[in-house]
């Protein structure tokens, strides 16, 4: 009587649990660098976002049988894109719960060029309404505010992000955040089942 693989099974889920943990603290490193006060750190953090997943998919790969060799490679792929998209999520998540919520104005408004797409993109450049204090540049808004316009935004206390609008989870960061939820169980899927025999 052929017994159930369990053995193969429990090895099979602690390291691709092991592999998600590793590739999620490797994201909030590089979504930290990401969330920083300009475009640069943005993307310096998306790059190194796509070598998150790296580590922990070589842990992962130590004891993964032969035979998975098509599984490992569809593994890294999802959980490089996962952890690319989840490095973009960092900066609202945080900065939702942290940021203090703050009245600003309008300073200024750059046209910033984008050295990975080649376009041009608007900044904002924001100023607290109250004190006057430089709080940094908005990207990326729905609406094209003008100068003077007054504006609510966040604020990190920390200094570790990006200023951001009073409300930085929108549609895309919840839709993201969705799809990063899908990735992680299809990971953990294809994982399991790649330490399974044939």
């Amino acid at each position: 009587m052929k017994h159930y693989p369990w053995g193969a099974l429990f090895k099979g889920i602690w390291r691709t649990l092991l592999a998600l943990a590793v590739t999620s603290a490797f994201v909030a490193i590089t979504g930290t660098l990401a969330g920083g006060p300009s475009f640069t750190w943005l993307a310096i953090g998306s790059a190194l976002s796509l070598l998150a997943a790296v580590p922990g998919y070589l842990l992962y790969r130590i004891g993964a049988p032969d035979h998975s060799a098509g599984n490992r490679v569809v593994m890294l792929l999802v959980l490089t894109f996962a952890a690319w998209l989840a490095a973009l999520l960092v900066a609202p998540a945080y900065m939702s719960r942290q940021g203090t919520p703050t009245d600003a104005v309008v300073t200024h408004v750059v046209r910033g060029l984008s050295s990975v797409s080649e376009k041009r993109f608007p900044a904002y450049q924001v100023a607290d309404r109250g004190t006057g204090e430089n709080l940094g540049r908005l990207r990326f808004l729905d609406t094209e505010p003008k100068v003077g316009e007054k504006i609510r935004v966040r604020v990190d206390p920390r200094g570790w992000f990006n200023v951001t609008v009073s409300d930085p989870t929108g549609r895309f960061t919840k839709l993201a955040a969705l799809i990063v939820g899908v990735l992680g169980l299809v990971a953990l899927i294809l994982g399991v089942s790649g330490h399974m025999p044939d």
